[in-house]
């Protein structure tokens, strides 16, 4: 009786064990050269599944992310021949190598979403490069990517604009702006935060950064698409 027992817990385990098999891999790819008029480092994230409906999914998310990597280099050359092109009519020592540096951040992928940010770094030809972040969001169930308005009920926005205000860290008050759902950059999401990410300058000055600001879920409940 008690060796079926143990078999039963041990075939329970397996079973359990089986349920909670990663369903989406996340993996990491790597971009890098150098030349004389570029300096180009891109990190981003591959994503597979053995599920074949869920790899659908994925491969929808890296073909949007492979396309937002070529367009972030195809705009680089194309301003660094502009520049060129100006610095040269006007005789003048081109300050070069132009630098376009990415890095992502994966808040959630799961048998339900895949949700990533990207910071990108641009250096064109000026003291000071640029920060901007861009954020890709996919519904694996309803095989869409997801804008803010199909992320939040942008029609509670007085409610959702109080609560990314409680949260709001400024404790140097560098920050000039008030943070709205109206100014936000990118919007991305985990299992338990809903992340607000503000570009540099839209919030304050130059050298107060990016600003972000996790709202708890269970605090958006009524406003929140997500299922």
């Amino acid at each position: 009786m008690v060796r079926n027992c143990t078999f039963v817990v041990v075939l329970l385990a397996l079973l359990f064990t089986g349920c909670e098999e990663t369903i989406v891999k996340i993996g990491k790819d790597f971009l890098s050269y150098k030349t004389n008029e570029f300096d180009i480092t891109i990190t981003y994230p591959v994503f597979t599944s053995q599920k074949a409906e869920v790899e659908q999914g994925c491969k929808a998310v890296n073909g949007e992310i492979s396309r937002l990597i070529d367009s972030l280099q195809n705009d680089l050359k194309a301003r660094l021949n502009e520049y060129l092109q100006r610095v040269q009519e006007i005789k003048e020592e081109p300050m070069i190598p132009f630098e376009l540096n990415v890095a992502d951040s994966v808040f959630m992928a799961d048998r339900h979403y895949i949700s990533v940010r990207f910071s990108v770094y641009t250096l064109t030809g000026g003291a000071n490069g640029l920060t901007e972040f861009y954020a890709v969001n996919y519904s694996l169930k309803d095989k869409k990517f997801l804008t803010t308005a199909k992320i939040l009920n942008t029609d509670k926005h007085v409610e959702i604009n109080e609560q990314i205000q409680r949260n709001f860290k400024n404790p140097e008050n560098c920050f000039s702006e008030i943070p709205t759902l109206a100014n936000v950059t990118a919007v991305n999401f985990s299992e338990s935060d809903i992340c607000f990410t503000y570009n540099p300058l839209v919030l304050g000055a130059h050298y107060c950064g990016a600003a972000e600001i996790s709202v708890p879920r269970m605090l958006l409940k009524g406003d929140l698409l997500l299922k």
